[in-house]
């Protein structure tokens, strides 16, 4: 029992360090694109409209060259960050699998000293593990401040949305799937009773 206790208070600690890192890069795409925003809003409102009086054509073209650069590093900064949310689901999803393996390893030992010394292990290694999960929730509360502050609360409101949409469909589907036979029940059980009725009578 201690040592799938254990594997669940390490299961638990790796979803917060999964959750802090995506928080990561949430502030890192946020706030790539707050600090983009910033620059070309001033270069809009402060510097163009000076040298447009002097230069208008080299300040055309400084605005285009602009935009294509801003179109890049938008492109650059949202690829990045899809590469890193791919590599942190690929690598929570392994640890927790590894994890998972060893939990039912012990779980399946048949031999008494051998069961006894994972047990023995897991309690010495639980006061550890617990430390290492209350860590690891303060690290994700921190994520998620820092995810907020960079302006992510949008992107992740719209990231939840899109998740629950196809879990709605699905709880829709089951429900209509459980429909007929809900009501196949009900007119058995009506069929029966009126069985029964007719043969009292």
């Amino acid at each position: 029992m201690t040592t799938q206790y254990l594997s669940h208070v390490t299961l638990e600690t790796l979803e917060n360090y999964r959750n802090a890192a995506t928080q990561g890069v949430l502030a890192y795409r946020a706030g790539s694109r707050r600090l983009i925003g910033a620059v070309n809003g001033a270069l809009e409102q402060s510097v163009y409209p000076r040298t447009a009086r002097l230069a208008p054509r080299a300040t055309e073209f400084m605005n285009d060259m602009r935009g294509n650069v801003t179109q890049m590093v938008v492109k650059g900064v949202d690829q990045t960050a899809a590469r890193a949310e791919t590599a942190i689901e690929f690598g929570a999803h392994t640890a927790g699998t590894q994890v998972n393996k060893l939990a039912r390893f012990a779980s399946k030992v048949d031999n008494a000293a051998v069961a006894n010394g994972l047990q023995t292990a897991a309690r010495l290694t639980m006061p550890g593990a617990k430390v290492a999960l209350t860590i690891s929730g303060k690290v994700a509360a921190g994520a998620m401040a820092l995810a907020d502050a960079a302006g992510a609360r949008p992107v992740r409101r719209a990231a939840r949305k899109a998740a629950a949409a196809p879990r709605r469909a699905v709880k829709r589907a089951a429900r209509a799937a459980k429909a007929p036979l809900a009501k196949a029940r009900r007119t058995g059980a009506a069929a029966k009773k009126a069985v029964k009725r007719a043969t009292r009578g």
